[in-house]
């Protein structure tokens, strides 16, 4: 299921992320956590969402048709099972030194069963995603939880 999230959730999501400084082992979940997770029939799962930045380098912005291919082609084979997909308007900086750079993004946010191979498939999205379009990185952020579907 792909599904376009709208303003609102946006938003949400873009607060959160702010949050975000870098990555961490998730403590074990608290005894009314694994209790609230039972009560709603979840499951361990990690929610994540990768960053793509649609600037060129050298200028122009990748197309509309190229985001999609990458999409069917990359990510949804990994995780048929759905995501979501956000526009967004991102900025960065390199260096303290450097401009600040503003420019369209697609946040994917995928719920999967927590496991092994999940990273494998991740690092493989985000080097494909940064061959193709000769990008520099691709933001990921994870967060261990509960899900139910």
């Amino acid at each position: 299921m792909l599904r376009i999230l709208p303003p609102s959730h946006a938003l949400i999501l873009g607060v959160t992320l702010l949050g975000i400084s870098g990555c961490a082992t998730a403590p074990a979940p608290a005894p009314q956590e694994r209790i609230l997770c039972k009560a709603i029939a979840g499951a361990p799962s990690e929610s994540i969402t990768l960053a793509f930045g649609l600037s060129l380098p050298g200028g122009g912005e990748i197309t509309e048709a190229d985001w999609e291919d990458f999409l069917a082609r990359e990510v949804t084979p990994d995780f048929p099972a759905g995501l979501s997909v956000t526009e967004v308007r991102g900025q960065w900086q390199d260096t303290p030194a450097s401009p600040i750079i503003h420019e369209r993004s697609r946040l994917v946010w995928i719920i999967a069963p927590s496991g092994p191979g999940l990273g494998t498939k991740l690092r493989a999205i985000r080097n494909a995603y940064k061959k193709r379009f000769n990008q520099s990185s691709v933001a990921a952020f994870i967060h261990s939880g509960c899900a139910s579907f």
